[in-house]
């Protein structure tokens, strides 16, 4: 019997893409490991997604309803999973009545890396990362899965030997929420040395970035690439905000300079990041910039970063995640 699931998340200007990302690695996970049968729900305004060939999916616009959207197509295709990767400040108020409603229509329910507020009524909740700090009513625990094998990646290559370099690789974010692109690439242009090879990838909801008229380093802007692993396989080093594609970046190996530009949001995850080794964390974009040219100039410190990084990063979350499911579902 193909097992029916319904994938539901956000993606937007305002969100950016890492709960898609997460939720395509999850879709075609579904279909390999299971043989699922995949439908994916995205709220946000409808725009172009290149890398979901071979699997059914439509948008519902943030004033719809995507309470009513999610219960009607679950009868609709007679779902038997719904797996939820939502944005927390955007989960709806009336959640609650909804996942009561599916589990009486025999509805499993999964959400990964929110709605843990919503435990009673989920059958796991799937943590992609390596702690956390916010577990529910004890009675729950068992529900919630992670650690440094839970990461939900994108990745398509195998990790390479690192060596050093020249090119040097900047992801802003999907949407580069907070303007980045405007004074970043000219701090970068004057601090670098002259032979660098600056490559800065721009998300699909992320404006161009405002380049230097003379730029005195070797600067390329690249828009919305569909995949990222070439970019970062022919990576020396890389300065990213803090994200899904940090984890990417850890995965292939490359020594990276992560900080996070909203606030004191990720500030528990990057003082583990530290403390754990694997990559250098910034206070923001220009002491990113003061970091990566004092990684750049001590290569045993990259290559300790990069074997570190690689070793945490070996067991892919797609796997530990299918067993979940299967365990959750007797396929």
């Amino acid at each position: 019997m193909t097992l029916n699931v319904l994938l539901v998340c956000h993606a937007g200007p305002a969100i950016g893409l890492g709960h898609l990302k997460r939720t395509i690695v999850v879709a075609r996970t579904l279909q390999k490991e299971l043989g699922a049968e995949i439908l994916i729900l995205i709220e946000g305004m409808e725009f172009p997604v290149e890398n979901l060939y071979g699997i059914s999916f439509k948008f519902i616009e943030p004033q719809h309803s995507l309470v009513q959207g999610i219960y009607d197509l679950s009868f609709q295709n007679k779902i038997q999973l719904v797996v939820f990767d939502l944005h927390p400040k955007f989960i709806p108020k009336d959640m609650d009545k909804l996942l009561v409603q599916l589990r009486i229509k025999g509805c499993k329910l999964v959400a990964i890396d929110s709605m843990a507020s919503y435990s009673k009524l989920l059958e796991l909740v799937f943590i992609p990362s390596f702690q956390y700090r916010d577990l529910a009513i004890e009675e729950d625990l068992k529900k919630f899965v992670f650690g440094w094998d839970c990461f939900l990646l994108s990745v398509s290559q195998s990790p390479q030997s690192w060596a050093p370099g020249k090119n040097v690789l900047v992801l802003s974010g999907g949407s580069d929420a907070t303007g980045l692109g405007k004074n970043f690439p000219y701090a970068l242009n004057g601090s670098l040395d002259d032979d660098v090879d600056l490559h800065w990838i721009t998300g699909p909801f992320s404006q161009a970035p405002i380049w230097p008229n003379k730029p005195r380093i070797n600067m390329h802007n690249h828009f919305a690439p569909t995949e990222l692993d070439a970019f970062m396989l022919n990576a020396n080093y890389a300065i990213t905000v803090y994200g899904v594609s940090f984890y990417e970046l850890l995965y292939y190996g490359v020594p990276t300079v992560v900080f996070s530009p909203y606030g004191n949001k990720d500030s528990g995850e990057l003082q583990a990041i530290s403390a754990h080794g694997i990559a250098l964390v910034a206070l923001n974009e220009y002491d990113a910039i003061l970091k990566l040219k004092y990684l750049m100039a001590n290569h045993e410190l990259a290559a300790s970063y990069s074997l570190k990084a690689k070793n945490k990063m070996m067991k892919k979350g797609d796997s530990r995640f299918a067993d979940c499911i299967s365990l959750l579902v007797q396929v």
